[in-house]
């Protein structure tokens, strides 16, 4: 799944190519990706210029106006590319061609709504790259430790955290020093500091490294395809927390 530093790389990629470009058409080429669907809206942006692409957590919002608005989401699988328009795609979903011969494809999976307001994005925790002034070390500490819930399951709850997965909380916990299954509030002050900076250090890194590489893959991460750990040399324990595959290190992390 496309998390966080993924995401923003995407967000980053469209507005490089598609910013200040009039949108030509939209194609909606399977169905059951449109979450919801204003046809007003619909009509009204053919002709409307991508103003910025914003990002809240995992989703994507392309911005034309106050009002004229479209919001992506790329669930497990969901992929993209920016492409001339000319050019073919295996598994698009969706299409947005723009008049500087850019074309932005949704493939495989995505979720769409057309129009503002869209109440996922309202239920969301602070972005804690997007939004640092809500994103706070006050917050973090405050909303943990009213939460009896491990400490991987908060930090994947888009509720309370909007953007962080299953595999950057393992890396985030890793640099943090802190085990995936301890009760969150049973963090100490200096181990929630360093949750909080772990998290924001990791995001921003992340998004550097997915950026200059060009891909989505993920040879950086500290626990990822290893068995044994990069610091300690530990064997990796790998396990399941919640359903979801869980990595880390039972020496440095406690």
């Amino acid at each position: 799944m496309p998390e966080l530093p993924e995401v923003e790389a995407r967000r980053r990629m469209i507005e490089h190519a598609c910013a200040d470009s009039v949108l030509v058409s939209v194609a909606i080429e399977k169905k059951g990706i449109v979450k919801h669907d204003d046809p007003g809206i619909r009509r009204r942006m053919t002709g409307e210029t991508l103003i910025s692409v914003e990002r809240r957590g995992k989703y994507l919002i392309l911005v034309f106006s106050d009002t004229i608005r479209v919001t992506l989401h790329f669930g497990l699988f969901g992929e993209m590319a920016v492409a001339g328009s000319g050019e073919t795609f295996p598994s698009v979903c969706a299409r947005f061609d723009f008049d500087n011969k850019r074309t932005l494809f949704l493939l495989r999976w995505a979720s769409v709504w057309f129009g503002k307001g869209v109440e996922v994005l309202e239920k969301l925790g602070p972005d804690p790259v997007a939004e640092p002034g809500k994103f706070t070390r006050e917050y973090l500490a405050g909303v943990l430790s009213g939460k009896k819930t491990k400490i991987k399951q908060c930090l994947m709850d888009q509720a309370i955290i909007a953007g962080i997965g299953a595999v950057y909380a393992d890396e985030i916990l890793f640099h943090a020093h802190l085990l995936p299954g301890r009760p969150a509030n049973s963090l100490q002050s200096d181990e929630s500091k360093r949750l909080y900076e772990a998290i924001r250090t990791t995001m921003k890194s992340a998004i550097e490294k997915t950026e200059s590489r060009g891909d989505e893959s993920r040879p950086f991460l500290s626990l990822e395809s290893r068995e044994n750990c990069p610091v300690c040399g530990t064997r990796i324990v790998n396990t399941r927390l919640a359903g979801r595959r869980t990595l880390y290190c039972p020496h440095c992390q406690h």
